[in-house]
C-alpha cells in the first residue's frame, strides 16, 4: 500500500472484527422476506443478505467518524456466504445515496470491478468486469480490499496488489462505507479498519532551520519568560475579536507562530486548530503531533497517571485516543465522555450507558436515558463514575428522573430527583426537586451515598466550599430553575433591578451547613460570597438601624468573624481609576486573596489579614487584591505595583507574560 507519507501520523478510526455487538450493531435476524435486505452480526461476521429478485443489488452502509479533508485508508476483508458466484459483491464508500458513491467489486468465480457515480453519472474506472487470479475464488474464501485515497486520488488494492488509481471529484464527502450485494446473495465483512491522516508530522507554525517566520506584527525586543516556567501558549490580537495563539518557550522564546484560531495547554499536551475547519489536533510539549489536527472537537481528561482525548469528528461521532495517539474506542460513538475509573459514559445507536476501556457495556446502552442530550454537543460538566458510582437518569418510561447506579447497572439510589450534583469531599450528593408551590423553582438539598437526607431538600440554592455547604433561603429575584427564556433574560432582570431597586427587592437569606447538616451560620445574612481561599467566606449583614450592609469575614477554619464596618463602603470611581493600565485585570473591590485583603478606610487603602491586622499601612489612593504575590497600586497619580511587604516591585508577569501586539523574538541561533 502506498502512502503519501509513510511518516505521517496515522490515526485508526475503526478496526472492527465483528466478534460481538458492544458497539450498538444489531444481530442478523435472518428475516428472509423477498424483496427485503437484512444486516446483523453473526458468527464473528457483518452479515448482508440481498433477498431481492434478479439484478438488482444493495447495500449495508455504517457510519463512522470521519473527515473530509483527511488521507483515508479504507480496508475491508469479505466473504461470499451464499448465492451465484458470478454475481458482484464487494465495498462501497462515500455513499451519499444512489447517486453518489465508489464501489470496488468483485465476483467469487474470480472477475474484479471498480467504478464510481456522481450525481447519477457512472464512471467505470476498470472498464467493465477484469478477470484476475488476484480473486480468491469459492464461497468462504477471504479477499481483502484496500481502497486508499489521498485528495482527490484513489488507488484500488485487491489482496494487498495495486490495481488502479483514479483521480475523483466527489460532488459531497459522506462517511457512510458498507458492503453491497446483488441479488439474493449473502456475504460477510470478517473485519473492517479505517486510518485516517493528513500530511503533516509535527505541529504547524514550528521554528525551525528553513521555515520562515511570520512577520504580522512587531517582534518584542526581549524574551518574557512564562509565569509556569514551562512552554505556553501566547496569544496575539491581529484586530478586535480575532486572535491567533502560538507556542513559547519558558523562556520566553517562539516556539510556534501564532497560526492557530484555538490553543490551549493542559496535562502537557497542546489541543490547538480551528474547530470550523474541523482542524483541531493534538500535539506534546515538543510540538510532535498525538492526533493528526482532523477533528471538530476534542476534550481532554486524566483518570490515574493516564492522560485521554475524547474526539468528535467532522461526521459527529465520537471516539477515544490515549496520551500516545492509539485508538482505544474507535469513532462509533454518538458521544464520548471523560474517562473515570477506567469507565467511560457513552451514547451508541442503542442509547446510553456506561462501557470499559474495551467497549463492553457495563451499564447497558439503552436502560438509561439522558435529557440533556442536546447539551453534549457542546462543553457540559463531564459525568463520572466515582467509587464505582455514578450519576444517570432513568429512561423515560421509569419516570426520567436522576439517581445513582453501581456499574453493574443496579440502582443504589432510586432515581427520584430532578438534579444531583457528586461532592468529591463529603462523598455525598447534592439534589434538587420542584418546589410545590412554583413549580418553576427547585429546592435543593444534600443526601449520603445511601440516599438519605443530610440537609432537607427545602433551599433556593445550595453549593459545597471545602467540606460545608453555602445555602439560601428565599426565591431568587431575577430568575426561575427551568424556563431557557428565564435564563435568556437574566441579564434584562438585572438591569431592571439596577433601575428600580425600590420596586424589586432581594429577600434571599444566606446560611451555612456543616457536612454532617448541622447549621453553623444560621439565615441572616443578605449576601454570602467566596474568595479565592477556600476556608474564607465574606458575609453581608443589613444593619437595621443604619440600613447600611456591614461586611464581615468568616474563618471556616476556626468558626471566627471579622467585622469589615470600621472601614470604607466600596463604590466604583472611575476617575479614579484613570490611568490603570489596562493590562492588569486583577479585583478592585474588597477581595480577601492570598492571605490579604484589600479594604479602604477614611479614603486610603492598605491591606489587613484575616485577623485584622494591618499589614500594609492604609497609604494608598487606590488598591487592588493580591495576584501571584504582586498587586497593583495608586498613590499620588502615580500606579505601581507593591509585593506582600509593601515594596514597590517591577510589573510582574501577571495575566499575559508577552504583549498581544508583539511576537515573542526567536532564541538565537534556531535559523
Amino acid at each position: 500500500m502506498i502512502l503519501t507519507n509513510l511518516n505521517a501520523q496515522q490515526l485508526e478510526i475503526v478496526k472492527y472484527s465483528f466478534d460481538d455487538d458492544k458497539y450498538g450493531i444489531a444481530k442478523f435476524a435472518n428475516a428472509m422476506r423477498r424483496d427485503s435486505v437484512d444486516a446483523g452480526i453473526e458468527n464473528g461476521k457483518y452479515i448482508f443478505q440481498n433477498y431481492h429478485k434478479k439484478g438488482v443489488s444493495k447495500w449495508s452502509l455504517l457510519n463512522y467518524g470521519l473527515n473530509s479533508k483527511a488521507n483515508t485508508g479504507y480496508k475491508a476483508s469479505i466473504t461470499q456466504l451464499a448465492g451465484a458466484q458470478d454475481y458482484s459483491y464487494g465495498l462501497v464508500i462515500n455513499a451519499e445515496n444512489g447517486s453518489n458513491y465508489i464501489m470496488f467489486g468483485i465476483a467469487s468465480n474470480g472477475y474484479y470491478i471498480l467504478l464510481y457515480s456522481k450525481s447519477g453519472t457512472t464512471t467505470n474506472i476498470s472498464n467493465g468486469w477484469v478477470k484476475s487470479s488476484l480473486v480468491k475464488t469459492g464461497y468462504n474464501a477471504i479477499n481483502e480490499l484496500y481502497i486508499e485515497k489521498i485528495g482527490n486520488n484513489y488507488q484500488f488494492f485487491l489482496n494487498e496488489v495495486s490495481l488502479k488509481t483514479q483521480s475523483i471529484e466527489l460532488s459531497k464527502f459522506s462517511a457512510n462505507v458498507g458492503l453491497f450485494a446483488n441479488s439474493n446473495m449473502k456475504v460477510g465483512l470478517e473485519q473492517l479498519e479505517i486510518k485516517q491522516w493528513n500530511s503533516q508530522t509535527t505541529i504547524p507554525g514550528k521554528i525551525v532551520r528553513g521555515y520562515t517566520p511570520m512577520t504580522i506584527m512587531p517582534v518584542a525586543a526581549k524574551p518574557m519568560p512564562t509565569i509556569s516556567k514551562q512552554n505556553e501558549v501566547y496569544r496575539i490580537e491581529l484586530s478586535t475579536f480575532n486572535n491567533r495563539y502560538g507556542i513559547k518557550d519558558k523562556d520566553g522564546y517562539r516556539l510556534v507562530d501564532p497560526v492557530f484560531n484555538l490553543a490551549y495547554l493542559n496535562n502537557g499536551f497542546f489541543i490547538a486548530g480551528d474547530e470550523s475547519t474541523n482542524s483541531l489536533g493534538v500535539y506534546d510539549i515538543q510540538g510532535n503531533m498525538i492526533i493528526p489536527p482532523i477533528m471538530k472537537k476534542i476534550n481532554m481528561s486524566k483518570d490515574k497517571s493516564a492522560v485521554y482525548f475524547s474526539c468528535r469528528s467532522e461526521s459527529g461521532f465520537w471516539g477515544l485516543i490515549d496520551q500516545n495517539g492509539k485508538t482505544v474506542l474507535p469513532f462509533v460513538y454518538n458521544y464520548l465522555d471523560a474517562v473515570s475509573e477506567g469507565l467511560v459514559y457513552m451514547k451508541n445507536a442503542k442509547g446510553w450507558g456506561v462501557v470499559d476501556l474495551t467497549g463492553l457495556p457495563l451499564i447497558a446502552p439503552g436502560s438509561i436515558d439522558d435529557d440533556t442530550d442536546r447539551k453534549k454537543k457542546n462543553f457540559r460538566i463531564p459525568n463520572k463514575v466515582n467509587n464505582g458510582r455514578i450519576i444517570v437518569s432513568a429512561s423515560k418510561s421509569d419516570g426520567g428522573k436522576m439517581g445513582v447506579m453501581d456499574i453493574q447497572g443496579n440502582w443504589v439510589i432510586m432515581p427520584k430527583y430532578y438534579s444531583m450534583r457528586y461532592v468529591d469531599t463529603n462523598q455525598s450528593y447534592i439534589v434538587s426537586m420542584p418546589k410545590p408551590t412554583d413549580t418553576k423553582r427547585l429546592l435543593h438539598g444534600v443526601i449520603d451515598k445511601n440516599g438519605s437526607i443530610i440537609i432537607p431538600i427545602k433551599y433556593s440554592s445550595l453549593s459545597p466550599k471545602g467540606k460545608n455547604y453555602i445555602a439560601s433561603e428565599g426565591d431568587d429575584p431575577f430568575n426561575d430553575d427551568f424556563t431557557d427564556e428565564a435564563m435568556a433574560a437574566a441579564d434584562d432582570d438585572l438591569f431592571d433591578f439596577l433601575e428600580e431597586e425600590e420596586v424589586i427587592q432581594n429577600k434571599m437569606k444566606w446560611g451555612l451547613f456543616s457536612h454532617t447538616g448541622s447549621m453553623i451560620l444560621p439565615f441572616n445574612y443578605d449576601d454570602l460570597t467566596t474568595n479565592s481561599e477556600v476556608g474564607i467566606l465574606t458575609l453581608k449583614q443589613l444593619n437595621p438601624t443604619t440600613k447600611k450592609m456591614v461586611s464581615f469575614l468568616y474563618d471556616q477554619s476556626n468558626k471566627s468573624m471579622l467585622s469589615l464596618a470600621a472601614y470604607d463602603e466600596y463604590k466604583y470611581d472611575s476617575i479614579l481609576f484613570k490611568g490603570k493600565p489596562k493590562n492588569y485585570y486583577s479585583t478592585s473591590y474588597p477581595y480577601f486573596a492570598e492571605g490579604l485583603m484589600n479594604v479602604a478606610k477614611a479614603g486610603k487603602w492598605g491591606f489587613i489579614d484575616k485577623t485584622g491586622k494591618v499589614v500594609i499601612p492604609f497609604q494608598y489612593d487606590h488598591a487592588s487584591a493580591f495576584y501571584k504575590n504582586a498587586t497593583l497600586v495608586k498613590k499620588n497619580n502615580e500606579w505601581f505595583y507593591i509585593n506582600r511587604q509593601g515594596k514597590k516591585i517591577p510589573e510582574p508577569q501577571l495575566i499575559e507574560s508577552s504583549s498581544s501586539k508583539e511576537l515573542p523574538p526567536i532564541r538565537p541561533g534556531v535559523l
